[in-house]
């Protein structure tokens, strides 16, 4: 719970940064060390920038993937972050951008969550475990309003690492509005391709031994939390993998940012190589939607991935 008030002290605490500026720019009128006042005065402006305006734009970046075997549209999004940053009304808006893109479907890489509290229209609830499930029916109701099929896996913040563990509450919540949870099954379209899940690497349940036990000529697409997932792929069984995870360093200074990438083989974002025991995984790698630590972002704003599956 500490850390979880220092988290919503630093947010909130964030707005001060108006009138500090608001002073600094009363002080650049006054004489003497005029060039300091308006070096931090541009410190604090790109501040303001990184924690109140980035964060809540939404790009849509577009991507041709040629030789995948199937055409297909795809949204591509991740790390949604829901609860302490982030809540419904960020996620309604996003559901408005992906409804105007002309897609087949939208996948869901994982880390729905960040540290999500109980609403107080469910606190009545006489199980914990009833409430839980009610907030994130709540929280993710924005979801039920998607035109077309969503997949998704669940991340690490979804399971215990580092936690809240709200597995099977999230799984529920998402199942009622219409989300199809994919991890360890394998889901074939109509399209003439597989779409496979995989559960989160730190978690230990991205075993991908069901693919190698139902072969298929189909092109198969695999979809996990974490790129470094690829690793224990066979390039037999998969044409692509889709992740999130990275964040693309989330406050990515030129740099700095990969020292901060959760990401043990070198994962950024966007379309990378990976090459593993058994030969070389194409994956693609976004760089999510939400935050997580600071509440900002910097040269890379939420991102929905449009991916063009082409044969």
């Amino acid at each position: 719970m500490d850390k979880i008030l220092l988290k919503q002290a630093l947010f909130y605490g964030s707005y001060l940064a108006f009138p500090c500026l608001a002073w600094l720019a009363w002080r650049l009128r006054r004489p003497g060390r005029r060039w300091f006042t308006a070096c931090v005065l541009a410190a604090g402006l790109v501040f303001v920038w990184a924690r109140f305006v980035e964060p809540q734009m939404i790009r849509v970046r577009e991507t041709t993937l040629p030789g995948t075997g199937a055409e297909a549209d795809i949204a591509l999004i991740s790390d949604i972050h829901l609860g302490i940053y982030k809540d419904s009304r960020f996620l309604h808006r996003l559901v408005e951008r992906i409804n105007d893109l002309p897609v087949d479907a939208v996948v869901i890489a994982g880390d729905l969550t960040y540290e999500p509290q109980a609403r107080p229209q469910c606190s009545r609830e006489p199980d914990p475990r009833q409430a839980q499930q009610c907030a994130l029916e709540v929280l993710f109701a924005p979801l039920s309003r998607v035109r077309v099929p969503v997949l998704a896996v669940l991340g690490n913040h979804d399971q215990q690492a580092p936690g809240p563990d709200i597995d099977q509450a999230l799984r529920a919540a998402l199942g009622h509005h219409g989300v199809k949870i994919i991890e360890g099954k394998l889901l074939t379209t109509a399209a003439g391709y597989r779409w496979a899940g995989l559960g989160d690497r730190w978690a230990g349940k991205d075993d991908p031994a069901f693919l190698a036990a139902a072969p298929s000529s189909l092109p198969t697409f695999v979809v996990a939390h974490n790129p470094d997932s690829a690793m224990d792929l066979d390039p037999a069984s998969t044409r692509l993998l889709l992740a999130g995870h990275t964040h693309g360093g989330q406050i990515r200074i030129p740099g700095l940012y990969r020292r901060v990438i959760p990401s043990a083989h070198g994962f950024d974002r966007g379309e990378q190589f990976a090459s593993t025991p058994r030969g070389r995984i194409r994956v693609f790698t976004t760089s999510g939607v939400g935050e997580i630590g600071l509440p900002m972002r910097l040269f890379n704003p939420p991102t929905i991935d449009v991916l063009h599956l082409r044969p």
